[in-house]
């Protein structure tokens, strides 16, 4: 095992519109060998590529951990954690993998939280632990525990190839069902993510057989692929166009706009956001995207699947085109005013978040992250804006008094 402790928690790069931008991680690696693996493509990038690689699983300083949220003015997580905003569990790595069972450390940090009373989303593809006395008993007649079991496609032999190391969709199936019988926060469908040529067809059957073991949300986005990555090139890449019996470069070269990091655009995906949502009307479920594309789509939110009796974070791009969409506009004070969480410290300095480039620490290095928050919105053209975010879904109307922009709902883009 690699020397020293992993830093975690950490700001999502995605807080802009993020309902539970405090993520947390018990290791700085997975067991798993996901192909598609998003925090394998962002690794493979920076500079903890070989420690990454080789699997080096170094576990957080416990006793560190149990200061921040005990203390909580000894970190810059302070304002969030006193408002009692739920954490994100699982955002890099899987808390419940195989690392786990050797070390225990997500144990030891579980019955902290269930002590304290702390909201958690854990996010996971492991099945052992719903099985184990010990991780029950940390969930059991807790309302604040909501667990999301990651499963994308019903086909076990691509699953078998793309996921590798993970439990089977029918033994993930199994778990939630077991799991839904003691999680008190219940249990959601990840079904992320969406893979075409590997989640479908299968995606509504899927969604079925999530209902039929207790699921009661979905959430859903689509696969992003990120030309840069030299591991995803050379190895995952091929392996998952074998998988799927196509080139899946080709054809996010062709579907996709810009270059380095492709997304599709919205017409591919449309017939499969419509007809996961009408499978989620069918069976009573609550459905989520957390893709850019279509999330007006979702049931509130929290695009992670929360419901809104949960604390998460209002003060999000979601939050904001929840808003939008129900009343027409919405003001950067209905967003603002949920903030005071990030006015404490600097955009620049900002704990695991990732900066993109010298030029916009640069630029932005005085800015609080409320600031660049702000400033986003204010800025229609910038990419964390939510005009360019939702691709025109909310579009800027006018400035109002205190000079900040007032979004207009699309409802004919949307």
């Amino acid at each position: 095992m690699a020397k020293g402790h992993y830093d975690s928690p950490r700001w999502s790069g995605e807080i802009t519109d993020c309902s539970m931008p405090v993520t947390f991680d018990t290791y700085s690696v997975c067991s798993y060998g996901c192909l598609y693996c998003f925090s394998a493509y962002q690794r493979d990038l920076g500079l903890a590529h070989d420690s990454y690689a080789a699997k080096d699983a170094r576990p957080v300083n416990v006793e560190r951990v149990k200061q921040i949220f005990t203390e909580p003015d000894s970190s810059q997580f302070g304002e969030y954690i006193k408002a009692r905003h739920p954490i994100q569990w699982g955002g890099l790595s899987d808390q419940f993998d195989e690392f786990e069972r050797q070390q225990g450390v997500t144990l030891q940090l579980l019955r902290f939280f269930r002590e304290i009373e702390y909201p958690i989303c854990f996010s996971t593809k492991a099945a052992w632990w719903v099985y184990d006395s010990r991780y029950r008993e940390c969930f059991e007649g807790f309302p604040w525990f909501n667990v999301k079991f990651s499963i994308i496609s019903t086909n076990e032999e691509q699953v078998r190839k793309v996921e590798r190391g993970c439990p089977s969709t029918a033994d993930r199936l199994a778990a939630m069902a077991e799991a839904a019988q003691f999680v008190g926060g219940g249990v959601t469908l990840r079904l992320r993510p969406f893979i075409i040529g590997m989640s479908n067809p299968g995606h509504c059957d899927l969604i079925e057989r999530a209902r039929e073991a207790g699921a009661t949300a979905v959430s859903t986005e689509f696969f992003c692929l990120e030309q840069r990555s030299p591991g995803g090139k050379a190895l995952r890449y091929p392996a998952m166009s074998e998988a799927i019996g196509s080139d899946i470069v080709a054809f996010y070269r062709k579907y996709s706009q810009g270059s380095g990091y492709l997304r599709l655009n919205r017409n591919v995906k449309r017939p499969f956001v419509d007809e996961m949502q009408a499978a989620c009307e069918r069976v009573g479920m609550r459905f989520y995207v957390s893709d850019a594309h279509f999330k007006e789509r979702c049931a509130n939110g929290s695009c992670c699947g929360l419901p809104t009796s949960w604390n998460y974070t209002r003060g999000q791009n979601c939050e904001a085109l929840m808003l939008a969409k129900a009343n027409g506009t919405v003001t950067w004070s209905e967003v603002g005013k949920h903030l005071d969480y990030v006015r404490g410290f600097r955009w620049s300095k900002s704990q695991g978040y990732n900066c993109n480039s010298s030029e916009n620490r640069a630029k932005f290095y005085n800015f609080t992250m409320y600031d660049y928050l702000r400033y986003t919105w204010n800025h229609p053209n910038s990419g964390q804006s939510p005009y360019k975010m939702f691709e025109g879904v909310m579009v800027p109307d006018h400035v109002d008094d205190a000079g900040d922009v007032v979004y207009r709902y699309d409802a004919e883009r949307a």
